[in-house]
């Protein structure tokens, strides 16, 4: 569902946790994605992970949780609401991620996930991931350049 809704991340806090932990999946992602409840448990305890929510206008409606231990940061959570989703939220809080990491003087962000038909892979493509040959617990692992643009252009063939 478009919003037209500016999208912003903005830390988790006491203000609006309970509204980001109420954030749902689709009942086909929930094997896919843990919780938002769990993201937001995980976070507290990752040493300079950033946790965020995800806004469009001023409703949370999505969050997502990177950790920077290995020395590349990891984008471990991310996810939209079942309600939003669907109308470019997914890939605008993505290239706003992928600016804040790359003003920070990051050079790459990485991710992985559940390789399942109707799964996230064309998401991750359509916004400038590139597989990566390597597997994590059985997960294809995806890279983004931060110094290029937030997404691929548009292409011109289908």
């Amino acid at each position: 569902m478009p919003s037209g809704l500016p999208v912003t991340l903005r830390p988790v806090t006491r203000a609006n946790v309970r509204a980001v932990c109420d954030l749902r999946l689709g009942d086909h992602q929930e094997r896919l994605v843990a919780p938002a409840a769990f993201t937001v448990a995980e976070g507290h305890y990752e040493p300079g992970a950033m946790l965020r929510a995800i806004y469009a206008g001023e409703q949370p409606v999505g969050v997502l949780l990177v950790e920077v231990e290995t020395g590349t940061p990891y984008l471990v959570r991310f996810m939209i609401d079942a309600g939003h989703q669907g109308g470019g939220i997914g890939r605008e809080a993505v290239a706003r991620l992928v600016a804040a990491l790359g003003a920070a003087g990051w050079d790459a962000l990485e991710t992985s996930f559940l390789p399942v038909e109707g799964g996230a892979e064309g998401f991750w493509r359509r916004c400038g991931f590139e597989d990566t040959g390597r597997t994590v617990h059985g997960e294809p692992v995806f890279r983004r350049d931060l110094r290029g643009p937030a997404q691929p252009p548009a292409s011109t063939t289908s």
